[in-house]
């Protein structure tokens, strides 16, 4: 019996639901792919056609706040913005997505976005460094730097990005104050640096 569209939709919608329940209340790395089919209902062979592995379910949740984050972002600016400014609105309205997810995205961000060598890359971890290294891309553009996602400067800002989710996901301090301040002397430096190169008439490349 061929499944719907729809079906597969709503099955799919089902398991990160339930997912995301799991993870939550018992830990990411304490629960089993099992215990997901079981919550959700299907056989655990059903469930590995739409994601083969709890950390792809874990990042395609990641990938999808992080995408609504971006759209907010874009939706908020008004065109007034400093480079800093900009910076720091995208990186807040991202983890204002995020937070929902906070609970359980420590262990899913350090395996899935590490920047050592890894003997498998997680396919939706490098979509989300990809698809936020493009934001940050066009928006150093429309303040004047060249920049790619492989260069030193992109580099250098996505070992900053990934220092402040470390920090945010087990931020105590009242509102996470902690990372705000992290995230606008993270984006303070980085912005010095490269606005150093810039003036001493080259681009960081």
């Amino acid at each position: 019996m061929r499944i719907s569209e729809q079906a597969k939709q709503l099955c799919r919608a089902r398991i990160l639901e339930k997912a995301a329940e799991l993870f939550a209340a018992r830990g990411f790395d304490q629960t089993t792919t099992r215990d997901i089919a079981l919550a959700v209902g299907v056989a655990a062979g059903t469930m590995f056609n739409y994601f083969p592995s709890k950390e792809t379910m874990a990042m395609t949740m990641v990938n999808e706040a992080l995408a609504q984050g971006r759209e907010e972002f874009l939706t908020r600016l008004d065109g007034g913005e400093s480079l800093e400014e900009e910076l720091f609105l995208l990186i807040g309205t991202e983890l204002r997505r995020l937070r929902p997810l906070r609970p359980f995205l420590g262990p899913v961000l350090e395996r899935s976005l590490s920047p050592f060598p890894r003997k498998s890359v997680c396919p939706e971890g490098e979509t989300a460094r990809q698809e936020h290294l493009e934001c940050v891309r066009q928006i150093m553009l429309r303040h004047g730097f060249v920049t790619t996602p492989e260069d030193v400067a992109g580099t250098i800002y996505w070992s900053l990005y990934l220092g402040i989710l470390a920090s945010w996901t087990g931020d105590q301090s009242d509102n996470q104050e902690s990372s705000r301040a992290l995230i606008d002397y993270a984006i303070r430096t980085f912005v010095q640096m490269i606005s150093g190169a810039h003036r001493g008439g080259d681009h960081v490349r």
